[in-house]
């Protein structure tokens, strides 16, 4: 069985593919209530690293920034996803940033075993790189939309 987590994780090993990976884990933790704190850290982590490699270092530090303040918060959700969290501290104190998760054994060895069946990736790497101005991202605007809408009217 695959998880968003594991499809992230092979996307972010195999395919490097970080704009991906932060739309798998959005999908799961927008169809969860925008609990899994988990999930919110490891999408930040996508997009530090989407920015470092688009030569963005200032938005991939800031990245880096917030999560390392939400970082404690989202421990329990994170080891339970298969996360080294102190190696994934220390990582976010490195730079560049490390291209592998810090993942536990167990977690670690499902996936080598996952990646010979995972597929390659099709893209070139200036698709990977400037991955976001080539999707169309209306449905997903356009569902951050209606949220925002929805949260100013339980407001009023």
């Amino acid at each position: 069985m695959s998880t968003p987590f594991i499809q992230y994780t092979l996307l972010f090993e195999c395919h490097a593919d970080y704009f991906e990976c932060h739309e798998v884990l959005e999908e799961a933790w927008q169809d969860g209530g925008r609990e899994d704190l988990g999930y919110a850290a490891l999408i930040q982590y996508a997009v530090a690293h989407y920015h470092a490699r688009r030569g963005n270092t200032p938005g991939a530090k800031k990245s880096i920034a917030a999560l390392q303040q939400k970082l404690t918060l989202a421990v329990t959700e994170l080891e339970a996803l298969g996360i080294d969290t102190a190696t994934f501290a220390r990582d976010l104190e490195r730079w560049p940033l490390p291209e592998a998760l810090p993942l536990n054994e167990a977690t670690r060895q499902r996936i080598e075993r996952l990646k010979p069946t995972f597929e390659p990736t099709t893209l070139t790497f200036d698709e990977l790189v400037h991955k976001h101005m080539y999707r169309d991202r209306t449905p997903v605007v356009t569902e951050r939309l209606r949220a925002l809408e929805a949260r100013k009217k339980a407001r009023r």
